[in-house]
């Protein structure tokens, strides 16, 4: 899949905010079809679905919006005329949101129930288990959770449950974090998912950290009664997400094969 950018300056987002529209030419936001679920390696299963709860529920915001747009533009004498209103851009917003909270779930899932299975065998997700291992026993003081794994009467199960642990505990910060512990943790390549694929994301994490730690509101130190806020051009915020998802769906497809392989 070909990389997209999602630069545009402040002066283009604008004018694609502000263009007016037709009721009968509104653009109805869609995301890319999801095609269907691997079958072959039941390990992939809940991430799956949560991937799919997460693209039904992100479409129920495109409708809605759409829905929005429509009822006022037939309201405004059949134009849509001005920036979106404030309710279509939280509508927006909260797509990104979604999509975020989504691809964290899925994610999660995938690693929670692939990885136990992946490190049995050589291959690079037990070389990242032995490393976790290997780190925890040089370092310079051993961390309480990792000693009273050692005493459980399993350690071996433990202590996959603890490195499973560390790849889940925490939300996704940025593409490197996503490749780093998610991809590398479920043994999935360059030549699978090439590294631009990961990178592609770098606009919409920030605008997922936009929205939720400031909720898009700029210029924090400006005097003004009224917050500035990003604006959020429709079909720029549909294809950050639609991308999100199909990098989401494609890590499950390949660790679905990376599972096979394994077998």
């Amino acid at each position: 899949m070909p990389t997209v950018s999602f630069s545009v300056t402040a002066e283009v987002a604008k004018a694609v905010a502000e263009a007016p529209e037709e009721p009968g030419n509104l653009t109805k936001l869609a995301l890319s079809p999801l095609g269907r679920r691997p079958y072959k390696a039941a390990e992939v299963v809940p991430a799956w679905w949560r991937l799919k709860s997460t693209h039904d529920s992100v479409t129920g915001l495109f409708d809605t919006l759409h829905l929005v747009r429509h009822t006022r533009a037939a309201q405004n004498k059949k134009s849509t005329r001005g920036r979106l209103h404030s309710d279509a851009q939280d509508l927006l917003r909260a797509a990104i949101v979604f999509t975020s909270a989504g691809l964290d779930s899925a994610v999660q899932a995938l690693i929670h129930h692939a990885v136990p299975v992946l490190i049995t065998q050589p291959g690079t997700p037990r070389m990242k288990y032995e490393t976790f291992i290997e780190n925890h026993t040089r370092a310079s003081s051993v961390e309480e959770d990792f000693l009273a794994a050692l005493k459980q009467q399993d350690p071996g199960a433990a202590l996959v449950d603890l490195y499973v642990a560390s790849k889940t505990k925490a939300s996704f910060q940025g593409s490197g974090d996503l490749k780093d512990r998610a991809g590398a943790s479920l043994g999935i390549t360059n030549q699978q998912i090439p590294k631009a694929r990961y990178t592609a994301l770098d606009e919409f994490f920030t605008a997922r950290n936009d929205v939720a730690h400031r909720l898009d509101m700029e210029n924090v130190s400006a005097s003004t009664t009224k917050p500035l806020r990003n604006i959020r051009p429709q079909q720029y915020v549909l294809q950050m997400c639609d991308q999100a998802l199909l990098l989401v769906r494609d890590l499950i497809k390949e660790t679905a094969a990376n599972l096979s392989a394994c077998r």
